[in-house]
């Protein structure tokens, strides 16, 4: 095996046998609700919501959602990016939504809605999918996380009530 390739990804524990709809904690705050999607821009017709990660599904290469999608579409590079197991997916998506990271839009319509990115600049970008609540609500289900070196896209929301990001400490 080449140095320069990490090691697969271990299997998704057996244990972690959760329906693909299973809504999972955020591991600093514990609650379900990882923040909500505040629209800021008029460009954007659609309403914030809350944001959720799911236990999810993978079907295939760029085909999937959630947890287990992230994991099994881009856990080889979670172990070099310092996310080792399974375990730690939600805390790689949590180090992206944090409160106050910008929200794009590409205006790429999915099934009535507008797929949005949320920017976390080195720590990368988790990708939400607007999701019907009920006749005149929505909330967003995140769809993979990854790192990226660039966001299309125009900015038209905000992460609102999510963990703030931590302040660098000044120096004494």
């Amino acid at each position: 095996m080449s140095r320069f390739k990490a090691s697969p990804p271990q299997p998704i524990p057996a244990e972690f046998d959760h329906h693909e709809d299973f809504k999972i904690c955020h591991p600093i705050t514990g609650l379900e609700n990882w923040g909500l999607v505040k629209v800021t821009s008029k460009k954007l017709l659609q309403p914030g919501g809350e944001i959720y990660l799911k236990a999810g599904k993978h079907y295939g290469p760029h085909h999937g959602f959630g947890i287990r999608h992230i994991w099994e579409e881009r856990g080889h590079d979670l172990i070099k990016w310092g996310y080792p197991s399974f375990n730690d997916v939600p805390r790689f998506v949590s180090d992206i939504i944090v409160h106050g990271a910008t929200i794009v839009c590409e205006f790429a319509e999915m099934k009535g809605y507008y797929r949005l990115v949320v920017t976390r600049s080195r720590k990368g970008f988790a990708v939400l999918e607007a999701r019907a609540a009920n006749a005149n609500q929505v909330y967003y289900s995140v769809v993979t996380a990854y790192r990226n070196r660039s966001a299309n896209g125009t900015a038209v929301a905000i992460v609102e009530g999510s963990v703030r990001p931590e302040m660098p400490k000044a120096p004494r």
